[in-house]
């Protein structure tokens, strides 16, 4: 399903990334910036839930790819090993940032509770509630309410894949992301569950936003078949710009309305798309993608999106101030992420591929060191997923 140097190396997800977090960027430099002051040149650059939901759709479709993978090359999936590898993937630079706030905090130079700590810390801060929050607004963590929606996913979806079966899998993403569709629309305007549970903010809770990461499954499922991949291969270049121009129409209609409401036919198009720049044939936007800034960048994405919300926040009384302010922020989040991905990241992937050997061995970056095991069966896979 893509092109890859090395077996199970999808390239153009690493540029996706790079693209998602820039919209992330985008937004909130400008949004805590003196440009924030201009709403007609904000319209134009709240483009971070639009980042964010591409990171959804990656991980969806790329979560999903690699159990189909392992389950290809092994016969079966391995629950511990998928968590082992997802732990040391995640869990190390995610605790390194809160660590980090707890120091700045202790010398009084930013204001973070205690409650969104834990909450960032257990991954449920996208159901914290401002007025659980008694010391600082908690800008410094409300980024972890994508992670926490990340990590209940993690979750449940290699286990429902081990549970459900092969042949229902397909059935269970689709029935669960109509599920979650639907129940958004009736919450949307009726307000259930605020009313049961104040404050959270409606497009940060796990179970109006999972559709975004089935629906990456559900693509990664149904292309599993090589009569689909195949159909899909011959007539992706042409259908991309359909779908590419449908996501488009949809992002200007929020525009024009001033608002936004997370449809399930956005989260498709964006699934589509990705898979689309997978499995297609090569364009330019393919080229793009696979180009090395944009690969480099889209490695950094995940300590990027970590670091970022340090630098965003100014606060006039604090020494902090200097380095929250445009372009010292900038520079600042991609230097913390740039030793964050050096020093944290890839050494713990690395562990993590030592105690539960992946199928694949991925990128070169990632892999040395790793022992990875039925190589025959591994580079067969490889080989199908590259074709």
């Amino acid at each position: 399903m893509g092109r890859a140097g090395k077996a199970g190396y999808l390239p153009t997800l690493d540029g996706w990334r790079a693209i998602a977090i820039f919209a992330v960027l985008l937004d909130h430099q400008v949004e805590y910036s003196p440009l924030a002051n201009y709403p007609k040149l904000t319209s134009f650059t709240h483009t971070g839930p639009n980042g964010v939901s591409l990171f959804f759709a990656i991980s969806g479709f790329l979560i999903c790819s690699r159990l189909l993978e392992e389950r290809k090359a092994f016969g079966h999936i391995s629950l511990r090993g998928f968590y082992v590898r997802r732990a040391c993937r995640i869990l190390p630079p995610a605790f390194l940032y809160l660590a980090i706030l707890v120091v700045l905090s202790s010398f009084g130079l930013i204001l973070v509770s205690s409650t969104e700590l834990w909450s960032s810390l257990f991954f449920f801060r996208n159901y914290l509630s401002d007025q659980w929050i008694h010391r600082g607004w908690g800008g410094y963590t409300i980024h972890y309410w994508s992670l926490a929606v990340e990590e209940h996913f993690y979750l449940l979806w290699p286990a429902a894949m081990v549970f459900v079966g092969r042949r229902k899998a397909r059935w269970f993403a689709l029935g669960l992301a109509l599920s979650v569709s639907l129940w958004r629309t009736w919450d949307f305007h009726h307000h259930w569950f605020n009313r049961a549970v104040p404050g959270p903010l409606f497009g940060c809770r796990t179970d109006v936003r999972l559709d975004a990461l089935l629906l990456g499954c559900l693509v990664a499922l149904v292309l599993e078949d090589p009569a689909v991949r195949a159909a899909f291969s011959r007539f992706s270049a042409r259908a991309w710009w359909m779908l590419a121009v449908g996501y488009a129409s949809i992002q200007a209609f929020y525009f024009v309305e001033g608002s936004r409401t997370y449809s399930i036919f956005e989260s498709a198009l964006l699934a589509l798309i990705v898979a689309g720049t997978v499995n297609g044939n090569r364009t330019w936007v393919y080229t793009f993608l696979e180009w090395e800034p944009m690969k480099w960048i889209g490695r950094l994405s995940y300590s990027l999106y970590l670091w970022q919300q340090l630098f965003l926040l100014p606060q006039a009384k604090s020494s902090m101030a200097v380095l929250q302010r445009f372009p010292v922020s900038l520079l600042m989040t991609f230097i913390c992420a740039c030793v964050s991905y050096r020093y944290i990241e890839r050494p713990f992937i690395r562990l993590g591929h030592r105690l539960a050997p992946p199928p694949t061995q991925g990128r070169d970056d990632l892999a040395r060191g790793a022992v990875v095991e039925h190589v025959p069966a591994a580079v067969e896979v490889g080989e199908l997923i590259a074709s």
